[in-house]
């Protein structure tokens, strides 16, 4: 089963460029499971061209972190629509998390900045993003099932968003 699993984890991710970033993608908005509100378009759309990110990769994180809901607070108590926690949100400038446009400003620069640690490889962006940089770094992309899931489910989503761009 693991190796299965590893084996459509790196299928997903082969196709994906290295760097997920480029001057001005077009965001495909309807290509998620559930509505993207147009208000959040434009946020993720603007920060990601701040960060130089692909807004669609930003888009399928938002998706998979709160399915685009602003007042999202997971059980560790990551808050928003890109789930920052409190002590993350505030060392990116963040004062209140669940302003819809601070927190996806705030997620795309920790996005931006994870991007530049990690020379472009998304797979550890976004293991960093879920699991911390510096457990990622010691122990790798494929830490816990959760992380490896994670990372498949924004792979497939973002995928699925290049497509249809």
């Amino acid at each position: 089963m693991k190796k299965t699993l590893l084996v459509v984890f790196f299928a997903l991710f082969a196709s994906i460029p290295a760097s997920a970033h480029t001057n001005t993608p077009k965001l495909a908005a309807e290509a998620f499971p559930a509505p993207m509100p147009q208000y959040l378009r434009t946020i993720i759309e603007e920060a990601a061209a701040k960060y130089d990110l692909d807004p669609n990769l930003l888009a399928a994180m938002a998706f998979k972190e709160s399915a685009f809901n602003p007042t999202a607070v997971s059980r560790r108590g990551a808050q928003g629509i890109l789930q920052l926690m409190p002590r993350t949100a505030k060392a990116l400038g963040v004062q209140n998390a669940f302003d819809p446009r601070q927190n996806i400003f705030g997620g795309a620069k920790y996005v931006r900045q994870l991007m530049d640690r990690f020379d472009g490889n998304v797979e550890l962006v976004l293991a960093s993003y879920n699991l911390g940089p510096e457990r990622i770094e010691k122990e790798g992309p494929r830490t816990t099932p959760g992380v490896v899931k994670y990372v498949g489910d924004i792979t497939a989503y973002y995928k699925f968003a290049l497509r249809n761009a």
